[in-house]
């Protein structure tokens, strides 16, 4: 039964290749904070952190002229506590983005750039201003192939126009990530 599965799958990952679209997965970490923490003289203690990964998937129209449009659909968490009281937030992120690939053979350079789009939920926080926010993206990386799966991790920016959080908690309106990923 699994070997079946396997074989579909490659089969289905062979015709999905030659399409003029793709689509997949990212993975990935940040490599800065999404947001501080100030220190403030009280009993007790806030404390804020984000889970280190964001999770999502992505389609991808392929172009001519190694050119595509991709857009993405990443979600992260965000957890607070009080006095021992915890709360979370959920952020969904929505890169659009130009993807241009330089001809070089087996692996394959790429920079991306475009818009993002992003909304807070599920956070009852009196510090928040902005729920939904905007921001430039900016990034690269390199595909390859490996098997049937095209594989790209990549190091991206986003510079957000607004701070979700002004107040005992500051959101960082420079944020970089690195993101792996896997598709058709």
């Amino acid at each position: 039964m699994l070997s079946k599965t396997i074989l579909c799958f490659f089969v289905v990952a062979a015709i999905a290749s030659a399409q003029p679209f793709g689509a997949g997965i990212k993975l990935g970490v940040p490599a800065t904070d999404a947001f501080k923490v100030l220190p403030v003289p009280t009993f007790a203690v806030f404390t804020g952190d984000s889970p280190r990964y964001t999770i999502g998937p992505y389609v991808e129209l392929r172009l001519p002229a190694r050119m595509a449009v991709e857009v993405d659909a990443l979600y992260r968490t965000y957890n607070f506590s009080n006095a021992g009281v915890g709360t979370s937030a959920s952020s969904w992120e929505f890169p659009v983005l130009v993807k241009h690939r330089f001809p070089v053979p087996v692996v394959k350079p790429f920079f991306d750039a475009g818009v993002s789009f992003s909304r807070l939920s599920d956070i009852n926080l009196a510090s928040l201003n902005h729920r939904s926010n905007y921001g430039v993206v900016v990034g690269g990386g390199v595909e390859f192939n490996l098997f049937l799966v095209k594989v790209s991790p990549e190091i991206r920016y986003t510079g957000w126009a607004f701070r979700n959080f002004d107040g005992l908690v500051q959101t960082n309106r420079n944020q970089l990530a690195v993101l792996f990923g896997f598709g058709f």
